[in-house]
């Protein structure tokens, strides 16, 4: 008697299942069958109509990767088009680097015209340091010289060379120097020294 006991829970769990196979999943199926069936009769392209729907639906539009599958024709416009992008880039590449060797060959050129620039100011400095050693001496020469003689000797002078040895003169000397001049000398020269050091 304990063995019939088992059986009909056994049968009754897979009744269960039996039921629901049975009255749902296979009526199911076979109306998702004969409505295909309908659609395809009629002409439907139901493999369409399901991507349609399924776009619609934000879980199945992402399985289904969307509607953005691309024609043969498409991806072949679209490669001949990059390759013509690239081509523009490349001669714009060389348009570039020719604009670039142009710039740094007149780069080299003003770097040697501002060398040899350099080097003629340096040569002036030079001669005119050497002008005003010289005139420095010259001047030296009249500071140590009596007076009288100095003013003599500069009064003989054209009067540039003559301003030009006075302005460098410390003023006693210029002072003791003018004194011993003619007055008309020493106004000319005393009106070139003011205007030139205004």
């Amino acid at each position: 008697m304990g063995k019939k006991v088992d059986k009909p829970k056994e049968l009754k769990k897979s009744g269960v299942f039996q039921k629901f196979l049975t009255w749902i999943i296979i009526p199911l199926l076979l109306i998702l069958f004969l409505a295909m069936l309908a659609a395809t009769v009629t002409g439907v392209n139901v493999y369409e109509k399901a991507k349609e729907a399924g776009a619609k639906l934000p879980l199945i539009s992402s399985m289904m990767g969307g509607s953005d599958m691309v024609s043969r024709d498409d991806y072949n416009e679209g490669v001949i088009s990059l390759e013509a992008q690239i081509e523009e880039k490349n001669v714009e590449i060389s348009r570039l680097e020719r604009e670039l060797e142009d710039s740094e060959s007149k780069i080299t050129l003003l770097e040697q015209d501002k060398k040899r620039l350099e080097a003629a100011l340096d040569e002036a400095d030079e001669a005119r340091n050497e002008k005003d050693g010289g005139m420095k001496e010259v001047v030296d020469v009249y500071e140590a010289m009596m007076p009288k003689r100095a003013a003599s000797i500069i009064v003989e002078m054209s009067d540039d060379e003559a301003v030009a040895i006075l302005k460098q003169l410390n003023p006693e000397s210029l002072a003791r120097i003018m004194e011993k001049m003619p007055p008309d000398k020493a106004a000319v020269y005393t009106n070139r020294l003011a205007s030139e050091s205004q």
